[in-house]
């Protein structure tokens, strides 16, 4: 019985392991392409152009994943 939830334990947190690592890549990966590729200017004007929120929200996604990263340690 011990056994069994030592074992789900560890596959718990190796998947979390993988999920904040996925979290780090994706919120780069944003923020590269909302540096470094131009993006066509937004056509309504209320709107925010496509780089800053790229940039934005690939923070934010690489905030989430230090988090859970930082939960689990």
């Amino acid at each position: 019985m011990e056994r069994k939830t030592e074992e789900r334990s560890t596959e718990t947190a190796r998947r979390i392991s993988i999920r904040w690592k996925v979290m780090q890549v994706l919120g780069a990966a944003l923020i590269a392409l909302g540096l470094f590729l131009d993006w066509p200017p937004p056509q309504e004007a209320n709107l925010p152009d496509t780089s800053s929120f790229l940039i934005i929200v690939g923070g934010l996604l690489g905030t989430v994943g230090l988090l859970a990263a930082l939960r689990r340690e």
